[in-house]
């Protein structure tokens, strides 16, 4: 997994920077909802690296593709444990981190809320509830969504506040936006260790704020705009849970932005709109082409698989005694997170004598994965030599490339 991680690193940094610009500085001419939607570029460029292509398996074009060459610098494996190490870590504590935020909104002391009262359609499956945590409506929940009010909300709020308030609740709630935090706060859990996850999943959730914001005002009069502005600031609090899957962004620079992005009353551009579609298509299209190239066929290159790990077998103690030298050729797979399976001895000199020692070392190794496209792929019937000798003279005659296994 850890592996697959570090393969998408290219293309998601190409991505998040794209996003990131875009909000930065094309916010006036792209407009809220459309940014938002551009979102969809992230998921979509890492599918794209990771489209299936077709594969010849090795061992249909003779055995000078199955050839094992040992790198003398041979990675260090405590480097190679730790990296996987690190990487869960990471993941472990941002995991509990979303938990946390998750259990402390579900267990805010709350009351239940007539929906009556806020002379709105609601839909029947939506829950109400009053707390004194907030300062401003949050929707929670993605199964039984429940919309969570603070104490006094009528008394704070007028009554054209209340319901532009809650119309932006109810976008959330259409759009399915609680889910889409969980997609973009997954994405920051497996791409912790990138600085660039971090900035561009603040810029989603503004984005994601503002664009609830233009819908909702959309075929509004200015009073309306103006008493939803106060309203916005009214809710201004720091955001109790960065990594929240819920809906509620009101810390201050967010609803800065937010308030200025309403004034300027921001209207498409088509130019922009049709160059950042365009530079977007061009990202996927380069991705997939990338793809492409890397999926050329086998009898086109040679592929070489080298160990990150080896384990050297032992040499038989009653072998040692006797003075017997010999070599096994075993063959076997590399699976995608790079562990050897189907070992399989093809030929042994002399035979059951150094078989269980050569399988047993072989089941150690870890070889670095063949990545084609961002995913890893299984690599089969793959050989291997390993000769036996007692000392340096070269008396045995490797059929293919080898390890030669002293005493």
């Amino acid at each position: 997994m850890a592996n697959w991680i570090l393969a998408q690193q290219i293309v998601l940094s190409l991505s998040l920077i794209l996003m990131l610009l875009l909000e930065k500085k094309s916010i006036n001419q792209l407009g809220a909802k459309y940014l938002y939607l551009l979102w969809l570029v992230v998921p979509l460029v890492i599918i794209a690296n990771n489209l299936p292509v077709e594969l010849k398996q090795l061992g249909q074009s003779g055995m000078h593709q199955y050839l094992v060459k040992f790198n003398q610098q041979t990675a260090d494996v405590a480097a190679f444990v730790s990296w996987h190490l690190l990487w869960s870590i990471g993941v472990f504590i941002i995991v509990l981190v979303v938990l946390y935020s998750q259990w402390k909104v579900y267990s805010l002391p709350r009351h239940h809320f007539d929906k009556r009262l806020l002379a709105l359609q609601l839909p029947k499956t939506l829950q109400v509830a009053e707390t004194a945590c907030f300062n401003s409506p949050i929707l929670t929940g993605l199964i039984r969504p429940t919309l969570l009010l603070p104490v006094g909300f009528q008394r704070q709020f007028s009554h054209q506040q209340q319901q532009l308030i809650v119309e932006h609740e109810l976008v959330h709630l259409r759009r399915a936006d609680n889910l889409f935090n969980v997609i973009a706060i997954s994405l920051v859990a497996l791409f912790w260790f990138n600085p660039l996850i971090w900035l561009a999943y603040g810029a989603f959730r503004r984005s994601q704020e503002l664009a609830c914001d233009i819908k909702v005002l959309e075929n509004k009069n200015k009073s309306e705009k103006v008493a939803y502005c106060k309203a916005l600031l009214l809710c201004v609090q720091p955001t109790t849970g960065p990594l929240s899957l819920y809906s509620q962004y009101g810390e201050k620079h967010s609803m800065h932005l937010r308030i200025k992005c309403i004034k300027n009353d921001i209207s498409l551009k088509p130019r922009a709109l049709a160059l950042t579609l365009l530079l977007s298509a061009g990202l996927l299209s380069g991705v997939v082409l990338a793809n492409q190239q890397d999926a050329a066929p086998p009898h086109q290159r040679l592929d070489e698989a080298s160990p990150i790990v080896r384990v050297e077998p032992k040499y038989p103690v009653e072998a040692a005694r006797q003075q017997l030298e010999g070599s096994v050729i075993l063959q076997f797979d590399i699976g995608k997170d790079g562990s050897t399976d189907n070992i399989k001895v093809i030929k042994a000199e002399p035979q059951l004598v150094f078989d269980q020692e050569s399988v047993a070392a072989l089941q150690q190794w870890k070889y670095k994965p063949r990545i084609v496209g961002g995913n890893a792929q299984v690599q089969s019937n793959l050989l291997v030599q390993l000769d036996f000798q007692m000392d340096d003279s070269n008396n045995i005659k490797p059929l293919i490339e080898g390890i030669k296994v002293r005493l």
